[in-house]
C-alpha cells in the first residue's frame, strides 16, 4: 500500500518500540520495586500516605493495580473532600449513594461551588445532610441555612466544630437561632466559624455563640468596619481572637488595625496576599487547625 512508503525502515525489536523514559526497564539488573512484598505495616503505612495526599493521588491508586485498590479502596478513602462544581457534587451524591460505607470517613467536605447558588443547592444540601461525621465543612449560607431547618438529621452533626460561611450576609441569624432547634444546637458547638465572601454593606450583625473561640471575616478591599455588627459575638464567653482578612496593604492595612483595635483588642488584620485562596486555607486548617490563628497572632505582634 501506498501509505508504507511514508514508514521508516526499522527493526521491531524492544528498544525501538519501548520509549526512552522506559529504556532502564530493558536494562538486566532492574528490578521493580515490590510493594506488596514488603511487610504489611509498612506497605500500608505507605499507601495511606500517598492516598492522603488528595484525590487525585487516591484515585491513582485505585488505578494502579487490583491488590492495591483491595487495599486503599475503603480503609484509605480521603476524609478531606473538595466539590467545586456541580458535576462534582451530583457525581459524589452518587457515589455515596451506591457505596453508603464511605459517608462515615468524610470528616471534612467543602461544597462551595462558583455560580449561582440555585444550581448546585438541592446536591450541596443532601450531601451535608447524609455526611454526619465531619468535624470542618464549608458551603453557602444560603445551603446551610436550608439544610438545617428543613431536616432534623442535621442535629446529628456533633462532631462539626469548624465552619466556612460563603456569602454569610444572607443567614437570617435571629431566626434560625431561635425558631429551628437544630440550628440552634449546632451553632452553638462551633468553635472556629470563617466567614467569607459578603458585602460589608450589607452585613448581619454575629449571634453569641456558646463554643465560639476563634472568628475570621474577609472584608475584601472594604476600608471601614461598624462596630455594631460585633456588640453580640464579642460577648461570646469563649472567644479568643478575630481576625479581619483585607486585600488592602500598606497605610490602608494600617488604618483598618488600627479602626478594629478600638473595639476591642481581640481584633487583628491579616492581608490576603495574591495568591490567597480559601480552600487553600480550608485543607491546611484540616491538618493545622492553629496554623492561620497563629499566623495572624504573629503579624499582629511583629
Amino acid at each position: 500500500m501506498p501509505f508504507l512508503t511514508l514508514w521508516p525502515k526499522v527493526h521491531l525489536n524492544p528498544d525501538h518500540v519501548v520509549r526512552p523514559k522506559f529504556a532502564h526497564l530493558l536494562d538486566a539488573s532492574y528490578r521493580p520495586f515490590l510493594l506488596l512484598e514488603l511487610p504489611v505495616e509498612i506497605g500500608l503505612q505507605i499507601l495511606s500516605s500517598a492516598a492522603s495526599c488528595s484525590q487525585e493521588a487516591y484515585r491513582s491508586l485505585l488505578l494502579t493495580n487490583k491488590s492495591i485498590n483491595a487495599l486503599v479502596r475503603v480503609e484509605m478513602f480521603p476524609g478531606v473532600v473538595v466539590l467545586q462544581n456541580k458535576r462534582q457534587l451530583v457525581a459524589f451524591l452518587n457515589f455515596i449513594a451506591q457505596y453508603p460505607e464511605f459517608i462515615q470517613k468524610v470528616h471534612a467536605l467543602w461544597t462551595i461551588c462558583s455560580g449561582p447558588v440555585q444550581h448546585h443547592a438541592r446536591a450541596s444540601m443532601e450531601i451535608i445532610r447524609a455526611c454526619t461525621s465531619v468535624r470542618s465543612l464549608a458551603c453557602h449560607s444560603y445551603v446551610l441555612q436550608h439544610a438545617i431547618s428543613s431536616a432534623q438529621s442535621v442535629a446529628t452533626h456533633t462532631r462539626l466544630v469548624d465552619l466556612t460561611l460563603a456569602e454569610f450576609d444572607r443567614a437570617n441569624w435571629n431566626a434560625l437561632l431561635h425558631f429551628y432547634p437544630a440550628v440552634h444546637r449546632l451553632f452553638h458547638q462551633i468553635e472556629r466559624l470563617h466567614c467569607v465572601g459578603a458585602p460589608a454593606s450589607i452585613w448581619t450583625e454575629f449571634p453569641e455563640l456558646n463554643k465560639l473561640t476563634r472568628l475570621s471575616i474577609g472584608m475584601g478591599v472594604h476600608k471601614h468596619i461598624h462596630e455594631s455588627l460585633f456588640r453580640n459575638v464579642l460577648r461570646s464567653p469563649k472567644l479568643q481572637q478575630i481576625v479581619i482578612t483585607t486585600r488592602l496593604h500598606g497605610e490602608e492595612q494600617s488604618a483598618l488595625s488600627s479602626q478594629v483595635q478600638q473595639i476591642d483588642n481581640r481584633f487583628s488584620v491579616l492581608h490576603k496576599r495574591r495568591r490567597w485562596k480559601e480552600l487553600t486555607l480550608f485543607c491546611e486548617s484540616v491538618l493545622d487547625p492553629e496554623r492561620f490563628w497563629d499566623q495572624a497572632k504573629a503579624e499582629k505582634n511583629s
